[in-house]
Order: C-alpha cells, then structure tokens, then sequence
C-alpha cells in the first residue's frame, strides 16, 4: 500500500523521497502552512494516512507555522496601527466602530477567521488596529492554528488510508 504515493509522483518505494519525506516533510508543512496552507495539508495529511507522515507532528508543524504568519500580521499591524489611523480620515472616523466590534466579538473572530477564505489575513490586522491585546490574540491565534491543522489532517487523513 505505501507504494501509491511515490508511485503517483513517479517515484519508487524505497526512493529517495521515501527516506527524505519523514526527515523533512514537517519542516517543508511548517514553511507552507506559513504562507497558506490548505493545500499542503490535505497533500500533508494524506501522507500521514499512508503511513509516511506522523499526523501529530504533521498537526503540530502546520499550527506553528500558521500561528507564526498570523502573529507576524498582527505585529507589523500593531505597531504601526496608531499612525495608519491618524493619517486616514476615513479610518479615523471607523476605527471606533470596528475597534468596538473587535474587542466584543474578537475571540469568535479570531479563532473562526482561519476558516473563512480571505479573514485569515484580515482578521490579525483588524486585531492589531483594534487594540486587541497581544497575549490574548497569539493564545486565541494558536488554538485556531491547531483546530484548523487538526481538522484538515483529519479530514485528508482519511484519503491517505485508502490508498
């Protein structure tokens, strides 16, 4: 059965991408899931149901690496909110509103952001320009990062298994 999956990539089962995969496959999920993930982890995933990935590290490698991305958002957000705000009217005359939306429905939002295509990049700097304080948006930004890994190598997981 673990012979699919380099065969579908044209490989053979003790090629040098069966020896590699496990050594490195949870860095180059890491590094993805940074920039944007979804792919990578249902490809992630299936591997870990064909036996070749470890799902837990395949979790855990795909939820700091997107963490990490959000929390880079919400930093570069944060610190140069004030002066973004200052310099637009019109954000000067919303901010109000969206800062009061975000700080009474911030944990919702951020914790279901990363499952709604186009939040998962908006919701950290609405956070940052809203005042949302740091700690309480890198601990709600990881335990989003694990649901969303865990769900998608859940789901892809299943694929790989069958193969």
């Amino acid at each position: 059965m673990h012979e699919v999956v380099p065969a579908l990539l044209g490989l053979g089962g003790d090629s040098l991408f069966a020896r590699l995969l496990p050594q490195y496959g949870y860095f180059a999920v890491l590094i993805a899931a940074f920039w944007e993930g979804e792919a990578v982890l249902i490809a992630a995933g299936t591997l870990c149901g064909a036996g070749y990935l470890d799902w837990r590290l395949t979790i855990l490698a795909a939820a700091v690496g997107g963490a990490a991305g959000d929390q880079i958002y919400f930093y570069a957000a944060h610190q140069r909110a004030a002066r973004l705000v200052q310099k637009s009217k019109r954000l000067r005359k919303l901010y109000p509103r969206v800062s009061k939306f975000v700080l009474r429905h911030g944990t919702i939002a951020v914790l279901l952001s990363r499952f709604a295509a186009g939040l998962r990049i908006t919701i950290p700097l609405v956070c940052a320009t809203a005042a949302m304080p740091p700690r309480k948006y890198s601990s709600l930004n990881f335990v989003s990062a694990l649901c969303w890994a865990s769900a998608w190598v859940a789901i892809s997981y299943q694929f790989g298994a069958r193969l």
